[in-house]
């Protein structure tokens, strides 16, 4: 299927916050209850239509794990060309809350682009273990700076739909000259999924984001 735009979106954030749940509720709208942690990376990608235009949202997933972390291939393959970074931190896990200021402290290490950062609070379904007063911790943690905030559930899908499409559609509306772009190539320091599919299917259609 052709399309009009192509946006790299990234999930970042602590173990065990449900990265990759929300990237399945997304693709597969599905919940699998996922023991094991994503080593390196993996992407997935999902067609929408946004102002009638088809919009392809590659959707890369990533260890939170630092041991995964602490390295300049990880890091140059995670946030190259990135276009939007969601920090997902766990609604009921203080720890991964207040971890959100070490993610944005790399977003602004590694990322050479301007990307739209959205922060985003998984398991809304866990209503009575939710940390209270939130958006304020959130705040105080980035110094007042405004941001972008949706609470989501992987499992039951509350906000997840909602959540990539507003953002991309927020990106398409902010990027007058918004050029196709080459899907990443295989790496031997990375892990992608469905990555072969998507290169075949639009080798002759992509090229490569002027930044």
């Amino acid at each position: 299927m052709s399309f009009d735009y192509m946006f790299k979106i990234i999930l970042i954030g602590n173990s065990n916050v449900g990265k990759t749940s929300l990237i399945i509720r997304y693709v597969d709208n599905n919940f699998i209850f996922i023991k094991e942690t994503t080593i390196g990376i993996d992407f997935r990608t999902k067609d929408t239509e946004i102002d009638g235009k088809i919009v392809r949202l590659q959707i890369w997933d990533t260890a939170g794990q630092e041991i995964y972390r602490n390295s300049i291939s990880f890091s140059s393959s995670v946030y190259k060309n990135a276009d939007i970074i969601l920090v997902v931190f766990d609604l009921t896990k203080e720890e991964s809350l207040y971890k959100i200021e070490y993610f944005l402290n790399e977003i602004e290490n590694n990322c050479r682009t301007n990307p739209l950062i959205v922060i985003v609070g998984n398991k809304s379904d866990l209503i009575e273990e939710q940390l209270e007063n939130v958006e304020e911790k959130i705040k105080e943690i980035l110094n007042g700076d405004k941001f972008i905030f949706f609470k989501t559930s992987a499992k039951d899908g509350t906000n997840v739909n909602e959540l990539f499409y507003e953002i991309a559609k927020k990106f398409k509306e902010n990027q007058p000259k918004h050029y196709l772009k080459k899907e990443e190539e295989n790496s031997n320091n990375i892990i992608l999924q469905d990555a072969k599919d998507s290169n075949d299917k639009n080798k002759s259609k992509s090229q490569k984001k002027c930044c």
